[in-house]
Parts: C-alpha cells; structure tokens; sequence
C-alpha cells in the first residue's frame, strides 16, 4: 500500500517524517507534497490507499482534494488535519466520506494509531474489491461456459435442470425468455497475419459488446464456433421486429468497425429469436446456411430468409493444371485458379461442399504428380503451415486459393530439389554426420527428405558407391577413432555417443573394422 501526506507547512511535513516510524508501518511508498496541485499529479500517476491531508491551504483545500478524489472514483481511506476545530469544516469531512478527522498539533503516536486504522481498513477494501473482480471474471466464464454447453449440445435435458444450471451460471433465465443467435465470420486479409490470434479475437470482442447492449437486449455471450467464427447470444427484451431491425443495425455497424480496424471482410447471419431451449437447433442452422453463404461478405443475412445454392460442382480442368505443373508454371497455375474460383465467387455460388470437393480433386491431382516422382507427398505436407492453410481452406475462395497455390509451388519446388540426385545424396550425408548417434534407418532419411524409402536406398547407393548401412557403419567407426584418440572417455560412453546399446557390441565392429579392441587402438596411440 501507500500513503500520501499533503500540508502547505514543510515543518509539518518533517515533523510527520520524523516524529512516525515509518519502517514499522505497512506502506511500500510515503509521498508528502506541499500542495493539493502537486498531490493530484501523484494521485494521476500512483495507487493512493490512504490520504492525510491538511484543510487550510493556500488556492485548493484538503477537502476540495477529497471532493476531486471522490468525483474520479479513486477509492481511499482519508484523514484530515486542521488547526481550526471548526464544525463545518468536520460536517463537510463526513459527507465526503472522511475516515477521520482531528486538530493540531499532531500528537505523533495518536496519529500513527489513526494511520494504521486506516491502512487496515484500506487493506479491507482493496480485498473486497479483488474478490469482487474475482466473482465478476469468474461469473463471465462460467456464463460462457454455459452457453458453450447450450451451443454445442453438451447440456441438455428438461427446461427446469437447463435454467438451475443457467441460475448457477449466475443467469436468471425464465422459461419465456428468448434469445437472437448472430453468427459472425471474418476472412482476415493475408497481410493482416502479423495479428495474433489472441488480440484478434479480444479486439472483436470488445468490439462486439459495446455494440450489442442497449436498451432491449444484452450480449450475454460470446461462443467461438471456430477460428473467427462465434456465435453471439443476445438476451431480448422488445418486441421482434423491432429487435430485429436493431440487431441488423449493429451489426452494420459490427461490419463497419471491423473492416476499418482489422483488416478483414465479415459477414453477420440473424436467427429468429427463440426460447432458451432451442438455441442448439437454431446455432447448428446457422453454421449449415453459413457453409451455403460463402460468397456473401460484409453484409448481413438473415436466417429466415435464406435459401440454400443449388448449384452443382464444376471442377476446374485437370488436364489444364497438369500441363501447368508439368511446365512448372507457377504464375499460369495461379491465375487459371483465380479465374476458376473468381468467376464462382462472383455469381454467388460458391458452398462448403464445392470447396471439399474442390480440395480433395487438387490434392489427389497434385499428390499423384509428386508420387510419380517418389516423393511422398504425406510427409512432405505434414507441418503447421500446410496444416493450417488446409484448415482454413474451406472458409473462402481467397483461403482456398492461398491453399492450393501453397500445394502447386511446394509440390514444383521439392520436385525440382528430387530431380537432382546429387543435392540428395548431399543432404542425406549432411543429415547422418550430424545425427550419428541416433538410430538411423531408410525410414528415418526417408522422413527428411521426404523420398520413398527403396528409392531412397538405391539412389544413395547409385550416388555414394556404398549402401546407406555401409556409409553409416563407416561414419560410426571414423568418429569412434577420433574419439578414442583425442578423448579419454571411457569405450561405453563413446558407443553410447555413435549409437550404439552398448561397448561389447561396438567393441566387435571396431575390431572387425580395424583388427583390434577399441582399448588396444587407445595404448597405441
């Protein structure tokens, strides 16, 4: 905690500084200032829990300080000092709140007494105030919590055990109570990556709930259905169609702020509102219509009038982008896909499902090609980026876009790199000598290089002159001299060190190797 002393008089001040014993008390930090001027500019910059201020000086009084204290909300036990025992002066002290209040001259141990009391009973209020956040922050999770529950299905049963779980979540639900569930998807542009997910997801939803509360309904939760994907649970109090209309207002503006601020695109689907026990039902017919809308962007749908694209799957031509790949044409593979998918986007076509399919035809398409070169594309495409790109492939045409051209120049690129061999034997040398205490096997290089493990084999022997197991036993035994010669390390621990279980073994391959035991190699050297 700390304190902070005001009084115009500087003798005071160093009397207080004296005459308490201030390494006894429980404040971290004593300020003593001159005037009320100087104690707001603290009070600005520092946690204050206890005031003791003098009345009578000069421009602004002790009390006009506590009045300013009290009309920021800064929360302080105060005390006051004064020379005059005047009953307005102690009148207008209690109706501000004043912890206490006595005259001078000060009487040190009186004072320190009052001091304490008044640290205590800060420290009081400043755990209350804790708890209270605590609640209040744990009251939040356990509402979302409970929503979460509600959403995905997870609590279910009769109307009375969902509003006891809703009342422990600190709702007071009634069964006549309805609730709008808005569904918001956002399609963050490429260049706004350097965002953390994280901050993305706070700033929406500070965004979200000072839109959403106004005068007949409430954002009660916020769910997040998948990555910037959530469902908004909105508590209604007002009659439909007027609701409605708000709603569609807000999330207007919704779109607004989010399209200059985080450089995305958004799209807002409004359910009907319904009682709190179909909101499962009515999330789940949010996210299928929002599969069926990915064409749609910064504008907001509504549920009841929806109708979902019929429009049936056209791929795009496969003896086209083979003859891309083929050519190693990178710039043409991107352009026929914007071309493929503008032109479906455009017309407003474009679902979930068109986007599966789409996917599963390139990938089979372009893993095929890399199989023909003896590389496996399963490994070659197992890591994060792969892996999220794929994931958020199916939220839009640009996202699919960015998937499939990442597909077509790693797929060009890593053939190019396969198509010499002698860049491989390189790597897979590289690749031993650096891990030759490890067990190694052609699955293991196969993995780092992402071959198909008998071709693997074979180019490495076409390459080197030796089978892998040969180059790796030779490596072994190279290191091993090295180590008996330039260390003292006992033979156990350099087996241990190129791999092997233990010295008997290794002894043997080194005598088979060289004609002698790895200790009589030592003597002689």
């Amino acid at each position: 905690m700390n304190i902070l002393v005001v009084d115009d008089d500087r003798f005071v001040l160093e009397g207080i500084r004296r005459g308490i014993d201030w390494d006894t008390m429980p404040f971290e930090k004593v300020y003593m200032v001159q005037s009320v001027k100087k104690a707001k500019e603290i009070l600005g910059d520092v946690e204050i829990h206890v005031l003791a201020s003098d009345i009578e000086m000069p421009h602004e009084s002790g009390l006009d300080l506590l009045a300013w204290v009290n009309e920021r909300g800064i929360q302080l036990q105060s005390i006051f000092l004064t020379s005059y025992a005047q009953f307005g002066y102690a009148q207008r002290a209690l109706a501000l709140g004043s912890f206490d209040y006595f005259l001078k001259p000060i009487e040190y141990d009186k004072l320190r007494s009052i001091i304490l009391k008044a640290g205590e009973k800060a420290a009081q209020s400043m755990q209350r105030r804790q708890y209270q956040q605590y609640w209040l922050d744990n009251q939040k999770n356990l509402q979302d919590h409970f929503w979460k529950e509600i959403l995905d299905g997870t609590l279910h049963g009769n109307l009375a055990g969902v509003l006891h779980k809703a009342a422990e979540a600190g709702l007071h639900y009634s069964q006549f109570d309805r609730f709008t569930l808005i569904l918001v998807s956002l399609f963050y542009h490429p260049q706004s990556e350097t965002w953390k997910e994280s901050m993305r997801e706070y700033a929406f939803q500070n965004v979200a709930y000072e839109l959403f509360q106004f005068s007949v309904a409430s954002l009660d939760s916020i769910v997040r259905v998948r990555q910037n994907q959530y469902l908004l649970v909105i508590s209604s109090r007002g009659a439909e169609d007027t609701l409605t209309d708000r709603l569609q207002d807000r999330s207007e503006a919704l779109i607004t702020e989010c399209t200059k601020h985080f450089d995305c695109d958004i799209r807002c689907m409004i359910a009907a509102s319904a009682q709190i026990e179909a909101c499962a039902v009515t999330g789940d017919q949010l996210i299928e219509a929002a599969e069926q809308t990915l064409s749609y962007k910064n504008q907001v749908l509504l549920l009841q009038k929806f109708s979902p694209c019929a429009a049936a799957y056209v791929p795009p031509s496969f003896e086209q982008v083979s003859i891309l790949f083929e050519a190693g044409n990178q710039e043409g593979f991107s352009r026929y896909m914007e071309e493929y998918l503008g032109g479906i986007d455009q017309k407003h076509l474009l679902t979930g499902e068109m986007l599966k399919k789409l996917r599963y035809d390139m990938e089979q398409l372009i893993f095929s090609k890399l199989y023909e070169k003896q590389i496996q594309a399963h490994r070659l495409f197992s890591n994060t980026t792969a892996e999220c790109l794929q994931q958020n492939s199916l939220r839009s045409a640009d996202a699919m876009g960015r998937y499939l051209e990442y597909l077509f120049k790693t797929a060009l690129d890593y053939g190019n790199f396969a198509k010499n061999d002698q860049s491989v034997a390189a790597r897979l040398r590289e690749y031993i000598d650096k891990n030759i205490g490890r067990s190694i096997t052609r699955n293991t290089l196969s993995e780092e290089v992402f071959l198909n493990p008998d071709y693997l084999a074979r180019l490495f022997k076409q390459k080197m002159g030796v089978s892998i197991a040969n180059y790796l036993l030779e490596r072994r035994m190279e290191r091993g001299k090295y180590l008996l010669k330039a260390t003292r390390k006992p033979v156990n621990t350099i087996a241990e060190e190129l791999g092997y279980d233990n010295g008997s073994y290794f002894s043997k391959l080194f005598r088979k190797r060289y004609g002698c035991t790895p200790h009589a190699y030592r003597e002689q050297q």
